[in-house]
């Protein structure tokens, strides 16, 4: 159904004059009456009694004229409700994240950001770092937390704070009670590795090889979908890892794990916030994504 038809009926019955409403819209009066005879077909009934020197509804012409403007009513609701949605800090936030901002970055920052706006409902979803970054591309989530800078066009992304990747080892490995050891030595270990499509794994070979280090020399002993279950693997002494600093700060305090420097070898990389670029979002996104600026604009995290 053409809509533009419809407010031209609605026109016709509320002025009763095809040459005023042609002058009102700007058409003229034989495309007017071309609309009219056009919904006339499409419902197959008269709309219009035109026997007489004024213009009168039929009775479906009237229930026609009914329908149009309870479309219009149900118009301006949604339209207040979208204004509504517009400027307050309210609704649904869906958030994707990789697992260090998902599990250690985001529940301090989500806490204090409920704390100030109660109504809003916030969900947070983990994936890898690509599998997130493509989920914001898809419009699936409004923003995105991982451990890669996004580089697809259409997307916004500024840093949230700094992480380093270190090796660990169980408490009985031989490397735990060694100052460090060289890049070399982790040929002959077990290590277990996230999956490549995870934002720490992507960083290690990247640091790697800014390094101009051969990491691919290094042959995983096991792959884990998760950095808990990487974490627990070095635990039980499954074999070494790297995995982020942010995930091993229990497990360092309680004694479960060690962890180990590697000569000449630095790991240091940011997390990132990302959002699309050009699509129209609610204050509360705009909103959201202020706060996180605001709040890791120091470094603090």
């Amino acid at each position: 159904m053409n809509l533009d038809y419809l407010i031209t009926f609605r026109n016709v019955a509320r002025l009763g004059s095809f040459s005023e409403v042609a002058l009102k819209m700007g058409l003229s009066q034989p495309a007017v009456s071309f609309q009219i005879r056009k919904l006339e077909q499409k419902f197959g009934i008269r709309l219009l009694d035109r026997t007489q020197k004024a213009i009168k509804l039929t009775v479906a012409g009237k229930r026609l004229l009914q329908f149009i403007e309870s479309i219009e009513g149900d118009l301006g609701r949604l339209e207040n409700d979208f204004e509504k949605m517009r400027q307050d800090i309210s609704g649904d936030l869906w958030i994707i994240a990789s697992t260090i901002p998902s599990e250690y970055i985001l529940p301090g920052l989500l806490a204090e950001f409920k704390e100030m706006h109660p109504t809003v409902r916030v969900k947070v979803d983990t994936l890898d770092s690509l599998d997130a970054v493509k989920g914001v591309l898809e419009g699936k989530y409004e923003v995105g937390f991982c451990g890669i800078k996004p580089g697809e066009q259409g997307l916004e992304s500024f840093r949230v704070c700094g992480d380093e990747i270190v090796l660990i080892v169980f408490p009985d490995h031989p490397f735990a009670q060694r100052n460090w050891i060289s890049y070399s030595e982790l040929e002959a270990e077990h290590l277990i590795f996230r999956s490549e499509t995870s934002g720490t794994q992507q960083s290690l070979e990247k640091l790697a090889a800014q390094s101009k280090i051969k990491f691919k020399k290094l042959t995983p002993h096991l792959i884990m979908g998760s950095t808990q279950a990487v974490v627990s693997a070095v635990e039980a002494g499954a074999g070494v890892a790297f995995i982020s600093k942010s995930a091993i700060k229990k497990s360092l305090e309680l004694g479960l794990v060690r962890q180990v420097a590697i000569k000449g070898f630095s790991l240091k990389r940011d997390f990132y916030c990302f959002y699309p670029r050009e699509r129209i979002v609610s204050r509360l996104i705009k909103e959201f994504i202020a706060f996180i600026r605001k709040e890791t604009s120091s470094g603090g995290l």
